[in-house]
């Protein structure tokens, strides 16, 4: 049975002169939301996000108009509303060396714009939970508390984790000015890993699903680490490095870093991707 598609999407289409819909096929691969691709008698093609979340596609769509301001190539949005966000379909189109070296300093060049403070102007999402920007004047404060021990209180973190890895990761947190180097808050994506790197018709690096703030260069990086292994290849770094030089050690730093998506799909999704196994290793390492 074919999944409804909301009649505000369906008017906006007809009211745009878009066309009617003529086929819906059913994505997979997120694990938030229900992705829509949606064909017209236009012959266009569009994707269709619905979730219930209260402000996620209004983040959402923002986020993507952020980037678009610092540079970065995002989809068009056609529409959004509290349940849905109608989006260009950018289609699927496999990258080579020469498509992640234009990743990497695209990236690098976003990693660009700085701020004076940690943090963003709201609160926004990761995945199904709310992303917590509060500014704040210390990057190792922000990253300890808003990136990562603040997770400690959702109900699938409590039930998942000991008391002993609370402490571990208590003490990673307050080590965190040793391990890692005073960095100035610049613009991320948030959520970068490889499959919100896509290629536009023009073949243009372009990225999807922000959870944009200021925050550090190396945590947005630490995703393309350890989801990219075998995806995100060395030019993609040698090309950032080159725009944008990362201090010395940054490779074993991106690996630390990596505690933020541990605790964040710990929080969404409990230990059914063996997460608390990762977690520990990092706590075991850096600890």
């Amino acid at each position: 049975m074919t999944h409804p598609i909301p009649d505000a999407v369906v008017t906006f289409l007809a009211e745009e002169h878009l066309g009617d819909i003529t086929n819906v096929t059913l994505l997979t691969g997120g694990h938030i939301n229900r992705a829509s691709r949606i064909t017209t008698s236009a012959n266009l093609s569009f994707i269709l996000k619905e979730n219930a979340i209260d402000r996620l596609f209004e983040c959402e769509a923002a986020g993507l108009e952020t980037l678009r301001q610092a540079g970065i190539n995002t989809p068009k949005v056609f529409a959004v509303s509290a349940n849905f966000l109608l989006m260009e379909d950018l289609g699927h189109h496999p990258l080579d060396d020469t498509d992640w070296e234009a990743f990497g300093r695209a990236v690098a060049h976003l990693h660009r714009h700085t701020h004076d403070r940690f943090g963003y102007d709201y609160d926004n999402y990761l995945g199904p939970l709310p992303q917590i920007n509060t500014w704040s004047d210390d990057g190792h404060e922000f990253f300890g508390q808003h990136r990562v021990l603040r997770y400690l209180a959702e109900p699938k973190c409590e039930q998942a984790m000991t008391t002993q890895d609370r402490r571990d990761l208590e003490r990673l947190v307050k080590r965190l000015p040793e391990l890692i180097p005073v960095q100035p808050p610049v613009l991320v994506h948030g959520d970068l890993w490889h499959t919100n790197m896509l290629l536009d018709a023009r073949r243009q690096p372009t990225l999807i699903d922000p959870a944009v703030y200021y925050g550090w260069a190396e945590a947005d990086l630490s995703m393309t680490r350890q989801y990219g292994e075998g995806k995100v290849p060395p030019r993609f770094f040698d090309a950032y490095n080159e725009v944008n030089p990362l201090p010395a050690g940054w490779w074993d730093r991106l690996e630390l870093l990596m505690i933020r998506q541990q605790m964040a799909v710990l929080a969404f999704f409990g230990n059914q991707f063996n997460t608390l196994d990762e977690l520990r290793a990092t706590l075991a390492k850096f600890g």
